[in-house]
């Protein structure tokens, strides 16, 4: 025998596909946004250490230049010895074809240019930057990536863009305190970038790559499982409500054929009992008699409601006015005026309709017993997305329309409609009482 899957299985075991088919997607899409920051992150970062590698070789050789060629010449240029400028000159130039140097300066405190290679800038004045002042009273050097945009950088303006530039301190023997300036091309860090780069980008993604790659098998295995628990969930829901459902009709059934019965014809034979009474009989006998049917005839209304209750006669999408209907005139007959309206624009599942049902009943039993209400209203209505249950009264408000039992049948309902993703609300009443809401999802 095949057993039928209800809504509610069916939409768990389609539901849990989609699950791992989005899960996949998600997964694909955060190894896509990983790939980019990655990639992004590794040309960052192979850019930060390339240009600090190119600057900390730049000063090395900066101050190289520094002691070896230029602090030994730098007296004899100061006493005006005109051969020193073509030697200075010389070594810059070979500097150049070596190491990318396009500008040596060599300044002094007052802000005056001693030496430029080329004789560009020599004995020309410039207000006295910071890293120049620093170099000469700290002794302190310094490597920086310039853009040429100071007043001195009026002879490098021709070299473009932007070049390396290394300040180190001169101090000679004489006592006097200069600063060497030396300018080179951005070609030492470019080559170091792209160096780099050929090396941390591809190494960082392949990582990744692989860490992915084995995480992939983990992931799909532990999405499937949780879906197959989504799926066994829903069976056993599925179980649970069709045991309910087939329980409640049994005790329905019994109700109907035993209880009910008895009492009825106990109220028919009282009836006649009390017909047959010879007229000696007192008024106290006739009484008692009308009293013991009244309440026979009040259990057997009680019961019937009861009936309706665990077993409502047409709780299907087509059935939901009726027993909505149903559950007014339990109002009504208690004196409450009530006000119904069932607005459904899409096709329902059993599920739906049975926790709508039910959450209707819920309201409808307690604003009975607890709310103390005139007037109450009963509104279900929904579209393709979503389906409202609102059940409002102008009793006493919620905090004692729901009784002192620890709300045991509103939390059922609760249960019941956060299987089906959805959530129920209570609040007070914008005109005074209580108002309970169940949103229900709507799911193709």
């Amino acid at each position: 025998m095949t057993a039928e899957l209800t809504p509610v299985a069916a939409r768990s075991m389609a539901s849990g596909g989609g699950t791992v088919r989005r899960a996949l997607t998600a997964m694909v899409l955060i190894a896509l946004g990983a790939f980019a920051l990655v990639a992004t992150g590794t040309v960052w970062a192979a850019h930060s250490i390339a240009e600090r590698t190119a600057l900390a070789e730049a000063a090395r050789s900066a101050r190289t230049i520094g002691d070896v060629i230029f602090k030994p010449a730098m007296p004899a240029l100061i006493r005006g010895d005109r051969t020193v400028q073509a030697r200075l000159d010389a070594a810059v130039e070979a500097r150049r074809r070596d190491a990318g140097v396009v500008r040596v300066k060599v300044w002094t405190r007052q802000g005056d240019v001693l030496y430029s290679n080329g004789g560009h800038a020599t004995g020309m004045s410039f207000p006295l930057n910071d890293n120049v002042r620093r170099t000469i009273d700290r002794g302190a050097g310094r490597a920086v990536v310039t853009d040429l945009s100071a007043p001195e950088h009026i002879t490098e303006l021709r070299h473009g863009g932007r070049l390396v530039e290394v300040y180190v301190p001169l101090n000679l023997a004489s006592g006097e305190r200069l600063a060497l300036e030396v300018y080179s091309t951005e070609d030492r860090v470019t080559a170091t970038r792209n160096e780099l780069m050929l090396v941390l980008v591809p190494f960082s993604i392949l990582a990744l790559f692989l860490l992915l790659v084995a995480q992939l098998p983990l992931s799909v295995h532990l999405l499937r499982r949780v879906s197959r628990g989504d799926a066994e969930r829903g069976r056993l829901l599925s179980s649970a409500l069709t045991a309910s459902e087939r329980e409640r009709r049994a005790i329905a059934r019994d109700l109907h054929d035993g209880v009910v019965q008895d009492l009825a014809g106990a109220g028919y034979a009282l009836a006649a009992v009390r017909a047959d009474l010879p007229r000696t009989v007192g008024a106290t006998t006739h009484d008692m008699l009308d009293k013991a049917s009244e309440v026979v005839r009040g259990a057997v209304r009680s019961l019937r409601t009861m009936m309706v209750d665990i077993y409502p006669p047409d709780l299907t999408e087509a059935g939901l006015p009726q027993a909505v209907e149903v559950l007014a005139e339990r109002l009504r007959r208690e004196g409450v005026a009530v006000t119904t309206t069932v607005d459904v624009q899409a096709a329902l599942g059993q599920d739906l309709v049975t926790v709508a049902y039910h959450s209707a009943r819920e309201c409808v039993t307690n604003i009975l017993k607890h709310a103390g209400a005139r007037q109450a209203w009963v509104d279900v209505v929904g579209d393709e997305h979503r389906l409202l249950v609102q059940v409002s009264d102008d009793g006493k408000g919620p905090g004692t329309a729901l009784g002192r039992t620890g709300h045991l049948g509103l939390q059922l309902i609760r249960d019941m409609a956060g299987e089906l993703g959805g959530q129920v609300t209570v609040a007070e009443r914008a005109g005074g009482g209580t108002e309970v809401r169940t949103l229900l999802p709507v799911r193709a």
